[in-house]
């Protein structure tokens, strides 16, 4: 990687970081409630949600559902299938947890969903946040479960959900929910609209990154997420002055919404109607007290040094209301996808519910290069493997474009001299200087910029293997030599609570060398200003999937191979062209 390439590099990964802060932070702010549920309250203090009812004359219709609280301990019935197994509860009539079989979690128990959620997943409330975990009756059948009750309202609420029966493809993760609603009273309703909640996502590892905490929601082609640290106060960094404050709870409202769904960095919890559309999300962060929690302190076992707060995310995903008379009844339709972040799976549904990946600007970049990777691996048998051959196959793709710009760089540093007094000579006018510096390039044929173009056509492959292997679920407990799992950083030993991660270490020290051995250019400044690069890929990668931190240490050593292999070529002699030669 040349001087020239270091520079892209760090201005795309300002800009990354850059935009990933904006984008954190500029959401418009939470939306008030639909103007057709208006607050009120009953006659021992608690908040309900009065429903219009213009057939009804008198006083206005209260639903005290809203904030109706269970009774009694909750109940729960655990179904089993190949892949998952569901614990539902009558609180809230819905899926308390599941528990994924086939994904080790870090405390030794298999991965759970919703662990920490306030409620289950497919509960339903009129206003979000608020009753979702209502009493319901809960029978289970083969392959079903139906969770049923009525409301002060005389509406009977019936949830059937059906399980899978496999253990292949993207089916073994998804549970069909099929709701419906019958007016049993003898006075018409109206709902103003109701939410499905999607559960809840938490941190799996210590070193998960905020990021991949999060609320999505897909509408008009195209998703839109959150993470857990969009709820903080927001300032100007440095500057300290405050530009949002905190904030509890993250709603919109949308046309056209296909799905939303909570995520951590390899596992999603995705509801997406089936009949009709939605029209409005809802989220909230959940603290984690997981010293009090039995899987916290598993977790904290191992991690006794961490004091970084942890949060999870739930959301609801708000359904258009409706209209009954007595004894009519409508039902809607869902599917819930509870498992892996797995882009094979997901891109199997068709409700474009792969889109939750979030690859970002050169998504076609990582899903290619995902493809090649598992590929690669079914020949090999190793990822860790695959992705050195992945990247070799890369570089040695670019080997003669890299010579090219080797040999460019090389002239340029020929024409240092020339180029040293042309800045003495005109130091005091920049604007001259930099005529000078152009129309010497133009006298020698020399193309300034042609270094740099290797660096521009790898951009692409950086950033598609940057978000690829933080997101690829593929890598999750893969080894390689110390490395435990190529998705977390390869951590060997903690010094004085610190974590010694080799890889990035040894990607650092393959940097250093590479500078080190590439054909210097430019005044000194700029050569100093490039030094802090490879502390800034330290910084970029040191707890970031292991993954990504082998593919940069074995592209710079294929890169240190190169340079090798060329330095000993003739240094090109700065020649003039004639005038025809530059025409």
């Amino acid at each position: 990687m040349d001087r020239q390439g270091k520079i892209a590099v760090v201005i795309a990964v300002i800009v990354l970081i850059g935009w990933q802060y904006y984008y954190a932070k500029n959401y418009k702010p939470p939306v008030k409630p639909d103007a057709t549920q208006v607050q009120t309250a009953d006659s021992s203090g608690t908040s309900s949600v009065a429903v219009s009812t213009p057939e009804v004359t008198g006083p206005e219709t209260k639903s005290p559902d809203a904030t109706l609280e269970p009774t009694g301990p909750a109940k729960t019935e655990k179904v089993s299938t190949p892949s998952v197994d569901y614990l539902f509860t009558n609180h809230g009539g819905g899926i308390l947890q599941a528990e994924l079989l086939q994904h080790q979690a870090e405390n030794g128990k298999y991965v759970t969903l919703n662990e920490f959620g306030d409620a289950p997943i497919g509960a339903i409330s009129e206003e979000p946040g608020v009753g979702a975990n209502a009493a319901y009756d809960v029978t289970g059948g083969p392959g079903s479960v139906v969770c049923e009750r009525t409301t002060s309202q005389q509406i009977q609420i019936t949830k059937k959900f059906t399980l899978p029966q496999t253990a292949v493809g993207k089916d073994q993760y998804v549970v069909t929910l099929d709701v419906s609603f019958k007016n049993v009273g003898d006075q018409p309703y109206r709902s103003g609209g109701y939410y499905v909640y999607t559960g809840a996502c938490a941190p799996i590892h210590q070193t998960d990154y905020t990021q991949y905490i999060g609320f999505d929601w897909y509408h008009n082609g195209g998703p839109t997420d959150i993470n857990v640290m969009w709820f903080n106060a927001h300032s100007i960094p440095l500057v300290g002055i405050q530009t949002s404050a905190a904030k509890t709870n993250y709603t919109m409202d949308g046309d056209n919404i296909g799905w939303a769904g909570t995520y951590s960095q390899y596992f999603t919890s995705i509801v997406t109607p089936l009949s009709g559309k939605a029209s409005r999300v809802w989220a909230t962060r959940i603290p984690l007290d997981l010293a009090s929690h039995e899987s916290g302190v598993a977790w904290f076992s191992k991690h006794p040094n961490s004091t970084a707060p942890k949060y999870a995310i739930e959301g609801a995903l708000g359904m258009p209301g409706f209209s009954l008379k007595p004894g009519d009844s409508t039902s809607r339709q869902f599917r819930i996808y509870i498992g892996p972040r797995q882009y094979q799976l997901l891109k199997q549904l068709d409700g474009d519910e792969s889109a939750i990946l979030q690859f970002g600007w050169f998504g076609f970049a990582s899903k290619i290069l995902l493809k090649a990777m598992i590929w690669i691996k079914g020949v090999v048998g190793s990822y860790a493997i695959a992705i050195i051959v992945l990247t070799l196959t890369i570089k040695g793709a670019l080997w003669p474009m890299q010579n090219k710009a080797t040999q460019s760089m090389k002239k340029m540093q020929a024409l240092t001299p020339k180029m040293n007094e042309i800045r003495e000579k005109y130091k005091d006018d920049p604007t001259k200087m930099n005529t000078e510096t152009m129309k010497l390039y133009k006298d020698y044929g020399v193309n300034p910029v042609a270094g740099c173009l290797p660096m521009f056509i790898q951009l692409p492959v950086f950033f598609g293997f940057y978000r690829m292997l933080g997101t690829a679920i593929e890598l999750r407990n893969s080894k390689f030599f110390w490395v435990h799992d190529l998705s977390q950083p390869d951590t060997l030993f903690h010094i004085s609570g610190f974590p010694v991660n080799i890889l990035p270490l040894c990607m650092t020290a393959s940097s250093i060398w590479m500078m080190a051995i590439t054909p210097k250019s430019g005044d000194k400044s700029q050569q100093k200003m490039m030094m802090f690069m490879p502390l800034i890929f330290l910084y970029v990668c040191y707890n970031y999937a292991s993954g990504l931190a082998l593919y940069l240490m074995v592209s710079n050593l294929f890169s240190v191979a190169q340079l090798y292999l060329t330095r000993n070529q003739v240094a090109p002699v700065p020649v003039k062209l004639t005038a025809k030669k530059k025409r």
